[in-house]
């Protein structure tokens, strides 16, 4: 135990500190001690000797890389202390080395993951804060070690592992989704393509791929939604929904897999929302694989006849709901119109066959789904509105086809 006092202690730091800094030779046998002392008084139990430290060791680190692993040690058992200010002191030194040594931008973002954790409000905020300037130091790096704790591991964990896995991921997601979210849709992933949008775009489309619709649903709505290279009707959004289907084809499968005749969606529907979220509501993918996804795989008598009451529902409100969708982001020109006009569908000529062939099928599909509307009992979940809409839908084609054949 050091037996001057805490107050000749802190004089004796403070005197070794000035007579370093006007040490002209970075590299000189004082600033070297100084160094190593600072190392050691993180180490003290005197909170103002750690706090010392912790704002100091960043002169020092660049020009003495013997010690540096000893250095960056010291600052990450700062970040435990018992004390708060001392903890507060070490992300702000994390942040500092990470500043000083781009090498070390990576291990320190996910030191500061980890210490999201905290139960303390106000030191996760600091924490965030530190996030967020790793993220314009290094949004590359930082957003791979962001994504990494987001996607699940493929290693087997046991129950308490697993239960710390999900909490960080809701973090993480939480801090994306939050404080995050500003920076990166002005400045790291303004635009299609940047190094950051395609890594942090990547690594969620594959968090998708594993991830429950409640995690699916941050990611989608709070996330990418906001970024701008997820606009409407654009190549993103169609990569989004083409993963999202991928999820809803196998959660289909499990949900229509029993061999009892009544079945529910219960697998399906939080992704079926989603789809309709991303094409619906947002408008950032076109309509037509959403819609043929209705047509082939819940539209058939076959599927419908086995769904429940309120699914049967939910498949007749969201086929009218994406129709709709599809009505209002093609063709605007009324009925009246020349034909020659009412043919300028927006897009390359294969997808607007494809809208057409959609178009075509409409009242086939129709026919099934009205069917199911009218045996349903009176009341209960029967959806007036879509139904009004398919019926509106049906005229529209029928009347497109009459007047413009070449149209459809």
């Amino acid at each position: 135990m050091d037996a001057k006092s805490l107050s000749e202690q802190e004089k004796d730091i403070r005197d070794l500190l000035r007579r370093a800094e006007r040490t002209p030779i970075k590299t000189s046998a004082l600033r070297k001690e100084t160094f190593r002392r600072l190392i050691d008084l993180a180490h003290s139990s005197h909170p103002s000797l750690k706090i010392i430290a912790a704002t100091n060791l960043k002169f020092f680190i660049r020009d003495f890389p013997d010690l540096e692993d000893d250095a960056i040690n010291a600052v990450y058992d700062l970040c435990e202390d018992p004390v708060s200010n001392v903890r507060i002191k070490g992300y702000a030194a994390i942040v500092d080395f990470s500043r000083e040594q781009s090498k070390w931008v990576k291990r320190n973002a996910d030191v500061l993951v980890q210490l999201l954790q905290s139960d303390e409000p106000e030191e996760v905020t600091v924490v965030k804060r530190a996030l967020t300037q790793h993220l314009d130091m290094d949004p590359t790096v930082t957003l791979g070690v962001l994504c990494d704790q987001v996607v699940p591991s493929d290693e087997p964990l046991d129950e308490e592992e697993q239960a710390i896995r999900d909490r960080l991921r809701s973090l993480v997601l939480a801090f994306l989704a939050g404080e995050a979210k500003r920076p990166l849709v002005e400045r790291h992933a303004n635009a299609f393509g940047t190094p950051a949008e395609q890594l942090l775009v990547s690594g969620l489309f594959k968090a998708i791929t594993k991830l429950t619709p409640t995690d699916i649903g941050v990611i989608v709505k709070d996330i990418l939604a906001a970024l701008p290279s997820f606009k409407s009707s654009s190549a993103r959004g169609k990569e989004l929904l083409d993963v999202l289907l991928a999820k809803i084809r196998a959660a289909l499968k499990a949900d229509l897999s029993s061999g009892m005749d009544s079945v529910s969606l219960s697998s399906s529907r939080g992704y079926l929302d989603l789809a309709s979220y991303v094409v619906v509501d947002k408008r950032l993918a076109q309509p037509a694989d959403l819609l043929r996804f209705y047509y082939v795989s819940l539209a058939p008598k076959s599927v419908l006849g086995r769904l429940s009451e309120e699914d049967q529902a939910y498949v007749l409100v969201t086929v009218a709901q994406v129709f709709a969708a599809a009505e209002e982001m093609g063709p605007k020109q009324p009925p009246t119109a020349p034909a020659a006009d009412l043919g300028k569908v927006p897009g390359s000529a294969s997808n607007s066959n494809e809208e057409a062939a959609l178009r075509r099928q409409f009242p086939d599909v129709c026919s099934v789904l009205l069917q199911v509307f009218a045996d349903m009992p009176s009341g209960g979940h029967r959806p007036w509105t879509a139904c009004l809409t398919l019926v509106q839908g049906i005229v529209r084609v029928s009347l497109l086809a009459l007047w413009f054949p070449s149209a459809n």
